[in-house]
């Protein structure tokens, strides 16, 4: 038995060694947070295991006013079926900036309402350099990354890559996006505690602009470009400015968590913003009335949104937002990992939220949408049409 004890003391002390000294040391850090509670993968409370910057609330909160169809019309059953099947927490739907339907899943909740968005924070991401081109601190979605980090490793050819680049999926960027597997860099950068040593170390290998590639990555060096111009010109960081010009303006009613890839950190911008469904809906609403809130709060420019809607590379992804169609109408939206949805269809006025624990993927292509996700959208389109 000693013997057995020594052998299995052996290798588990080689297994530890081993993946520190080949640089994956950081899977001990995702244990707690995935397999030892029985996951597989990163999930919706996961701000509980990272160093937060808390996105501080509203000063002057928008409330959603409750329509006068407010919870009348249940839900169809197919609606329901797969709302619960797939282990949705929040669902609400907003229709002409009221707020028609909401039901919440306790037994999926988060118990502090501070819900992982995933990749839904891309599109935040999106929105804020749309701001910070707007107060002059970038030129525009053709500022270039050479002009912010000059040592990175680019592409051998006339054309430079832009954060416009990295915000549209097509920087070029040598980096391949799974979320299973613990031994992939999307995983390090979910787990790593220098997120920029890791993507300032990456290498451009394709030009940019020309073809569209998936990459966490991408998102994540643009708002570390962004946060160190806001730091060479305004001294504060990514989290202070997207509080100030983002948060704050669209009248979030709750704090909000951005997660850290350390103590005093920087901000883990491609994943990992935490909040609740009608607080995410007021990005839905940001984008449906095109920047322009009210009469006194113009938070982000016209030509943004001309940027996103105009045709692009691929018809489903436009600058960190998804484009979509069901039953004849078109829509765009934020998206997530595990089903966390923001639909925004502007032809109906109407938002719909979604956030859960469980997603079923596109097999055939991961980006499209997948079978629960087209049904959200129709069975909330089939009242309005």
């Amino acid at each position: 038995m000693k013997r057995i004890f020594n052998y299995f003391f052996s290798f588990v002390f080689l297994l530890v060694l081993g993946l520190y000294l080949f640089g994956y040391g950081y899977i001990f850090r995702g244990l707690k947070s995935t397999y030892f509670r029985f996951e597989k993968s990163a999930q919706v409370d996961d701000a509980r295991f990272f160093y937060n910057d808390t996105i501080k609330k509203s000063v002057t909160p928008f409330v959603w006013p409750k329509s006068v169809n407010y919870n009348k019309k249940p839900l169809s059953l197919k609606l329901r079926k797969t709302l619960e099947e797939y282990k949705t927490h929040s669902f609400v739907v907003i229709h002409k900036d009221s707020l028609v339907f909401e039901e919440y899943w306790e037994r999926w909740s988060v118990k502090n309402n501070k819900s992982n968005s995933f990749s839904m924070a891309k599109s935040i991401v999106s929105v804020i350099v749309g701001i910070a081109v707007d107060d002059g601190f970038l030129s525009g979605f053709d500022h270039t990354v050479k002009s912010v980090f000059p040592n990175m490793v680019f592409f051998e050819n006339k054309k430079d890559v832009t954060i416009g680049d990295l915000l549209n999926m097509s920087a070029g960027l040598d980096w391949k996006e799974n979320y299973f597997n613990p031994f992939n860099v999307t995983a390090e950068s979910y787990l790593t505690k220098n997120l920029p040593g890791l993507i300032l170390n990456l290498s451009f290998i394709k030009e940019p602009g020309l073809d569209y590639y998936y990459q966490s990555g991408s998102t994540q060096l643009a708002s570390l470009m962004l946060e160190r111009v806001l730091v060479d010109s305004l001294g504060i960081g990514f989290s202070d400015y997207a509080t100030d010009v983002f948060w704050n303006k669209i009248g979030a009613e709750e704090d909000a968590l951005w997660s850290l890839d350390n103590k005093n950190g920087v901000v883990k911008s491609f994943c990992c913003f935490h909040s609740n469904a009608k607080d995410f809906a007021k990005v839905g609403r940001l984008f449906l009335k095109r920047g322009v809130l009210n009469d006194t709060s113009v938070v982000l420019k016209d030509w943004y949104f001309d940027r996103v809607l105009s045709p692009n590379l691929v018809d489903f992804y436009s600058y960190g937002w998804w484009r979509g169609s069901s039953l004849g109408v078109s829509f765009y939206y934020m998206r997530g990992f595990l089903g966390q949805f923001v639909v925004v269809v502007p032809d109906y006025d109407l938002i719909i939220v979604r956030l859960g624990r469980k997603n079923l993927r596109n097999k055939k292509n991961p980006d499209l949408p997948t079978k629960p996700f087209e049904v959200y959208v129709s069975e909330v389109l089939s009242d309005y049409l």
